[in-house]
Order: C-alpha cells, then structure tokens, then sequence
C-alpha cells in the first residue's frame, strides 16, 4: 500500500479528515481519546448488528460494558460516563425490553450518519490509491451493507488484530487525547506538494494547538516532549519549529496504510455478504 503511487498525498488528504472530525467532536473528545472514541462506536454498533444471542438482543449496557472492559478499551465507569453522554447528545436511545433487567439500546440515525461520515471520510481518501472503494462509499446509504461492514470491522479487532501491531513505538501518543489529530496537524503545515510526513521541519504553535483541539497548553508540551525523548521528534533549529525523525515518519505511513487495507478488506468482506444475500434472478 505504501509503496502504490500517490500514497503520500492519500495519507495527507486521511489526516486532513481526521484533524476535522476530531474538532467536530469536542463533547466526546472530554471522555475518550479519539482512538478509543472510535472503536467504542463500531464495538456498539457490533454489538446492535452482530451480538444478538438466543433472541436476545445484542447492545445493552451490560454487553458494552463488559465487551469494553475485555477489550480493554475502557473501564465499566467510563463505558458508563460515554452512554449517557452518547443518549443525551441523541445518539442512542432505550428500546423496550422483556426483560426489565436488560438497559437495551439502540443506535439512532445520528449516530450512523456520524459513523458513515468518519467511514467516507476513510474511503475518500484511500480511493486515491484504490480507485474501486468508491463503490464501497456508495453502498454506505444501504442498510444492510452498513450492518455487514459493521461485522467486517468489528471481527477482527474483537478478534485481537490491532492497527498498531506494526508500529508500535506509536501507541503511547496514539492513545493520549489529541495525540493523532496534533501529529497529523503539525504534518499538514508541510508543503502540499512532497513526502507526507514532510522531512523538512514544520512550524510549531503551542497556543494554536492547544485551541485547535481543546487541550491544554501543557499537554502538547508533554506530547511533544515525550516524543523528543523517544527519538521520534526535534526541536528547532527555530524554536516554532520541529521536525518528524524516520522512525515517527514511517511509523505513521505504516499506521495509515494499515488502516486503508483494514478498510478496503472490510469493504470487500461486506460487499461479499451482501452479494451472498441477494436472491438470484428467476428465469
């Protein structure tokens, strides 16, 4: 995938979409990381589609939370913290159920619509290298490609498959709040044209990112210091300037590619189900 012409220019059209919807979330971007944020919206949506067991249905808060806390993707606490954020902003709502036990929900139509912006958002970027996931973007509208991507996303993450495998010097700043969206916002202060992450040295705006992403001013600091002391980044030789090293440049490429495949390969698994579903012509 990275070596496919026009790579670069996919990756920097992928993180201008990721600066975006993290600064569309501000409310949610306060509980989870955007990492953790995104999982925990397919693993809800796994569970609505594909979690259902005996008749029973699938997303309860119980199911989530438990699922989270396998996962490792978040305490019960904050699982808890994230659902009545989620319900009061509309993005969930209760279901009836049986059993009086059970807190059944259900996703709205605003929660798909932000979960099918993020996916498109993906595609239109991967597209520049793989022109066929268009067609994956168009069946976006079609519910039950939507209920089979959601399984071809899900599974292998619950599975134990995780985008950082092959980069793993990344997981520590991946998994702090903004960490992705202030990495990929520095990038884009390269020039449009060349490698992505630029190798020159970029400008740097502590005040601006800490705005940008509602974070405070120290947290950048320790990001950006964190990153120094693992070889990843360097200060100056301005003092509003840094610079990627190869391995922060590559380890970002790697992560990026690794999600393109990830999303080609699901779209493929779904458009596959889907196509299994449709009854054959009658003669």
């Amino acid at each position: 995938m990275r070596a496919r012409p026009g790579f670069s220019a996919a990756m920097r059209e992928q993180a201008r979409g990721v600066v975006a919807l993290f600064r569309s979330n501000t409310l949610l971007n306060l509980l989870m990381n955007d990492r953790a944020r995104a999982l925990f919206m397919v693993v809800a949506l796994y569970l609505h589609h594909h979690g259902r067991a005996d008749g029973k249905p699938g997303l309860t808060v119980g199911a989530l939370k438990d699922l989270c806390v396998r996962l490792e993707l978040c305490s019960r606490g904050r699982c808890e913290a994230m659902l009545a954020v989620l319900r009061a902003a509309g993005y969930l709502a209760p279901a009836q159920s049986e059993d009086k036990r059970q807190r059944v929900l259900v996703p709205t139509d605003t929660l798909v619509a932000l979960q099918t912006e993020r996916w498109r958002a993906h595609f239109d970027a991967i597209e520049m290298v793989v022109p066929e996931v268009a067609r994956y973007r168009g069946l976006l509208e079609r519910p039950d490609f939507v209920s089979a991507f959601v399984g071809a996303l899900g599974e292998p993450y619950i599975a134990g498959f995780r985008m950082l495998h092959h980069a793993p010097r990344l997981f520590p700043f991946v998994e702090r709040n903004g960490g992705v969206a202030v990495l990929f916002s520095l990038a884009l202060e390269g020039p449009e044209e060349g490698p992505f992450p630029p190798t020159d040295p970029v400008r740097l705006s502590i005040n601006a990112l800490s705005t940008q992403f509602g974070v405070s001013r120290k947290h950048v600091l320790t990001l950006l210091r964190d990153l120094e002391a693992e070889g990843l980044m360097r200060r100056g030789p301005e003092p509003d300037r840094v610079t990627f090293l190869p391995p922060l440049r590559e380890g970002l490429q790697i992560m990026t590619a690794t999600i393109f495949v990830y999303f080609v390969q699901a779209g493929e698994r779904a458009l596959a189900a889907v196509e299994r579903e449709v009854p054959a012509p009658a003669n």
